[in-house]
């Protein structure tokens, strides 16, 4: 990611996938530990997805931004 004063960075994110068929009671438990898994890996940031299409770069990119 290329900042306004010419700097790059590489921000850490974690990802969340569930797809939206999946089972309620799989989204729920997912959605318990997506927090405290990114905790534990380090992200700062947390990204969830719920169309595997939408996972694009330009997706990314204006995510990371914010």
């Amino acid at each position: 990611m290329e900042h306004n004063d010419g700097r790059t960075s590489f921000p850490m994110c974690f990802i969340f996938y569930t797809p939206r068929d999946a089972h309620m009671e799989l989204q729920v438990m997912y959605a318990g530990t997506q927090r405290a898994l990114a905790a534990a890996v380090g992200a700062p940031r947390l990204l969830e997805v719920r169309e595997i299409d939408e996972l694009t770069a330009d997706w990314l990119n204006e995510k990371l931004k914010r």
